[in-house]
């Protein structure tokens, strides 16, 4: 630009001036000046028109894009018509492929694809590999939009070699950015954020982080469920397109659909019509249909409050219904937009085709809607995973509509193994705990389904399905050595934090640090993948047909299985939740038992009551924690609460945002051993892995701080007389790690902090800071048995209505076969006799953790503190 300004002041030659305000219009449209930018650009064609038609065709080139850019995108297409004729053979190229560029801004992609193969060959032949390369990427954009990801993947690599070889370094980013599209359009989500990553690093290097990457790249954040990511991303960015209104609609449209995954409706709705207003000025109809695609889903789910995104019940209620509006009034509208997208073919048909089908079933036009189902269900077979999922879910909502069961729970079955296929790729388990979340709606069909059709067995099939699913992988190891340095820092930095007092000026620094350290070891294990696979370029097996598959297929709870673990003395007790209603079912001498328990808002209320009576007790306050215990029994597992007469063991397994609920209160589970599962299959493979694989030594490890001291651990050590003991100076995160690796039985006692925003720096505080479950991950092998002696080390932050993460379920997780902790602050003295009892009970009889448990909780009895201490933990898993 300053070079441009000095010619523009210096020089009166039209050439020069031309060639100068053309630079400044290039310049000024990639920086979101597009006003400024079009200014130049005519500047640039009045001294054009002076010097010669190659000149005046070069920059009717460049204005077409500016205009196209500021929202006047007919004024720039008309630009390009104008200057063909002016163009030489060997400049042709360069025209068609900015034609093209604006053709694929307005969705016109059939057009575009024409220009950009007559570009590549035109460049070919001229031997010009930047704008070969220039136009392989812009054919790569169009490949993506129209779902080709092996084409556009080709052309990025291609692109890549092309540009950097003539030392075009950012446009070379702009190809591995491409290339991170093509992959996430193929469902290899790790790869992608791997290449977007990359390419996000490069072009801030470069000073050059275009509005187009972000907007790609908040589509991929998007597909992984990283919500709060995208929303803080478009809050960022938005305020910089005030003057880019090409890229302002596709940054709001963006907004709308991060607003909607977060049931924010009113901000969902707004976006996308300020979306939708700017698209339809800008002459571009096929991303006008997107922008109204999501504001239609929006106001009907303000309609169907049921189906909101990510509803937890626990969370709270659904806001009701919007009475101002009713299916039939938005029939009109989606049909309307389903002809459009109909016409120009676009790739969100399918979702449209839903939206319609669940709009016209509502309205009573039920020919409307199946006709729309079942249009939308022929996508079933092809494509990536979650749009095969897509397919089945219209499938599932058409045989709902028809009231054919059978196929109902068939089609819920494959589009659960199509997201499985998505997920299964994922090796960091927060993106597989948010892929969890496209299955969510399979689920509550095919749990509506069977509890109608009062098929105990089928409700709890379909209910461990998708269970704590992603915790079912192979633990992804991470040998990266900038992943250890990182972890390291961040122990160094939240200890010299932790330190600090809120005012102290070295704070802000200091936390600026810690969310960039998070954010680099959030990045490296999102680009792992699961090692049991490699992503799938073909369509699910054809030759699998409706008919032929049983509709209770797939990877299928062993009822048997669980009849023989549980055994005569054993119950299972699952909790199931559908919609607002909970139910329990109670398995037992192979007879599973249906029980409708009642609101699960109830449920959570009374666990958040007694969770504050639990508190209230550590502190020393008259509680009645009998009466607390009723209640939450009552509205936990109903009236009653009628166990099997002579079942001794028992194992709870609740839905995801019950799992911290103290259930040891329970009156029902005084004299019970109890353990709580995510799931009836991860308990039965911790039940699996008892006393196997795990080393022979216990391990006893004390953090700094404690009011207590070394007092528990001494205790401990003489129990178990061999056992490595760490002090407090001594328990670093590395020397914690090397005890407890491979343990039988390792035991922390330590400050913990457990965090719901980011439930994987939840940590236990020791020597050098915080131990994270990051930092778990490096273990070779898991303990055999745990105890988090910490307060809320056993809290789990629900992500959905399936999955909850936290210290003790990535520990499970990663092979431990039980994990004994808090879930809420508890009693520090009173916390020296219930560890003792715990362990004194699993020495001398060699009993698991939850028959240490029980031991604790009898011999609490007589003593509120020490019974509320005792009730204030959980053993999970076997």
């Amino acid at each position: 630009m300053d070079l441009a300004s000095r010619i523009l002041s210096d020089s009166t030659d039209p050439h020069d001036r031309s060639v100068a305000h053309q630079a400044s219009a290039i310049v000024l449209r990639d920086s979101g000046r597009t006003g400024e930018a079009v200014a130049h650009g005519f500047a640039a064609l009045r001294n054009a028109r002076r010097v010669d038609a190659t000149r005046q065709a070069d920059v009717l080139g460049t204005l077409g894009i500016v205009l196209a850019f500021a929202g006047r995108t007919r004024d720039g297409l008309l630009r390009f018509d104008e200057a063909v004729p002016l163009t030489p053979p060997a400049m042709l190229p360069r025209l068609l492929h900015r034609r093209a560029h604006v053709l694929h801004m307005l969705a016109r992609n059939a057009e575009a694809l024409e220009d950009l193969d007559r570009a590549i060959a035109g460049s070919r032949r001229l031997g010009d590999d930047l704008w070969e390369g220039r136009s392989l990427n812009t054919r790569c954009d169009v490949h993506l939009a129209l779902g080709h990801a092996d084409a556009a993947e080709a052309d990025a690599r291609r692109a890549e070699v092309l540009l950097d070889r003539v030392g075009q370094e950012f446009e070379a980013v702009q190809a591995v950015h491409n290339r991170g599209l093509a992959a996430n359009l193929r469902g290899d989500v790790p790869t992608a954020l791997r290449l977007l990553d990359e390419a996000s690093v490069r072009a801030h290097r470069l000073g050059n982080e275009r509005h187009d990457l972000v907007i790609e790249r908040t589509q991929v954040l998007l597909g992984a469920g990283l919500i709060d990511e995208v929303r803080r991303l478009c809050a960022v960015t938005l305020p910089g397109t005030v003057g880019a209104p090409v890229r302002r609609a596709e940054l709001l449209l963006t907004d709308a659909q991060a607003a909607l995954a977060q049931a924010d409706l009113a901000a969902a709705e707004a976006s996308a019509a300020e979306a939708q207003r700017l698209f339809r000025s800008q002459r571009r109809p096929g991303w006008a249909d997107r922008a109204r695609l999501l504001r239609l889903r929006a106001a009907y789910v303000s309609v169907r409050p049921e189906l909101r995104p990510w509803m937890v019940d626990g969370e709270g209620a659904a806001p009701p219904p919007d009475p101002g509006r009713s299916a039939t009034d938005l029939l009109a509208e989606a049909t309307s937009l389903v002809g459009s997208m109909q016409a120009r073919h676009a790739v969100e048909l399918p979702v449209a085709l839903v939206l319609l089908g669940r709009i016209a079933h509502d309205a009573g036009r039920d020919d409307t809607a199946r006709q729309a189902l079942g249009d939308a269900a022929r996508t079933r077979w092809t494509g990536p995973p979650l749009g095969r999922a897509a397919g089945w879910l219209a499938g599932a909502l058409l045989a709902q509509q028809l009231g054919d069961r059978r196929a109902l729970l068939l089609a819920c079955r494959h589009g659960l193994d199509a997201v499985d296929e998505h997920r299964n790729l994922l090796g960091d388990v927060e993106l597989r705990a948010l892929a969890s979340g496209h299955g969510i709606e399979f689920t509550r069909l095919a749990v509506d389904a069977a509890v109608r059709a009062r098929r105990p067995r089928r409700l709890l099939w379909w209910a461990e399905r998708w269970r704590a699913a992603a915790l079912d992988a192979p633990r992804a190891s991470v040998t990266d050595p900038l992943l250890v340095s990182d972890l390291a820092a961040l122990r160094d930095v939240t200890r010299r934090l932790d330190a600090m007092g809120a005012d102290d000026p070295g704070s802000v620094a200091l936390t600026r640090d810690r969310a960039r350290l998070e954010a680099a070891i959030r990045r490296t294990h999102r680009h792992l993948r699961s090692g049991d696979g490699t992503p799938s370029k073909e369509p699910a097996d054809r030759r699998s047909s409706d008919r032929t598959v049983r509709a209770d297929g797939g990877p299928q709870l062993d009822l048997d299985a669980v009849f023989e673990t549980v055994a005569d003395e054993g119950a299972v007790v699952s909790i199931v939740r559908d919609g607002d209603t909970l139910h329990r079912l109670t398995v037992h001498r192979g007879v599973v038992r249906h029980v409708v328990v009642g609101p699960s808002a109830r449920a959570a209320t009374e666990a958040d009551f007694a969770r504050l009576a639990l508190r209230r007790a550590a502190l020393g306050r008259r509680v009645d924690l009998a009466a607390a215990g009723r209640l939450l029994q009552s509205a936990l597992l109903g009236d009653g609460a009628d166990l099997p007469e002579g079942c001794r063991r028992v194992i709870v397994v609740p839905p995801a945002d019950l799992l911290t609920a103290p259930w040891g209160l329970l009156p029902c589970f005084s004299d019970r051993h109890l353990s709580v599962s995510p799931s009836i299959a991860q308990w039965l493979r911790a039940t699996r892995r008892l006393g196997t694989g795990a080393g022979s030594h216990v391990a006893l490890v004390t953090g700094p701080g404690l009011s207590t001291r070394e007092a528990e651990v001494a205790s401990l050590s003489r129990i178990h007389r061999h056992a490595k003991v760490l002090r407090p100076e001594d328990a670093t995160a590395t020397a914690a790690l090397e005890a407890v690796d491979g343990a039988s039985l390792a035991h922390i006692a330590a400050h913990g902090t457990f965090r719901g925003n980011a439930p994987l720096f939840s940590a236990l505080h020791l020597a050098d800071g915080p131990l994270t479950v990051h930092d778990l991950l490096g273990l070779h092998r898991s303990p055999g048995a745990i105890v988090l002696s910490a307060c809320d080390s056993g809290g789990a932050a629900p992500i959905g209505p399936f999955e909850a993460l936290g210290l003790v379920s990535s520990l499970l997780g990663m092979g431990t076969a039980t994990v004994l902790a808090s879930v809420v602050p508890v009693n520090d003295a009173a916390c020296l006799g219930v560890m003792r009892d715990v362990h004194t009970a699993v020495a001398r009889d060699g009993t698991t953790l939850s028959e240490g448990w029980l031991a604790a909780r009898r011999g609490a009895l007589g003593d509120d503190l020490a019974l509320a201490t005792a009730a204030s933990f959980t053993a999970w898993g076997a």
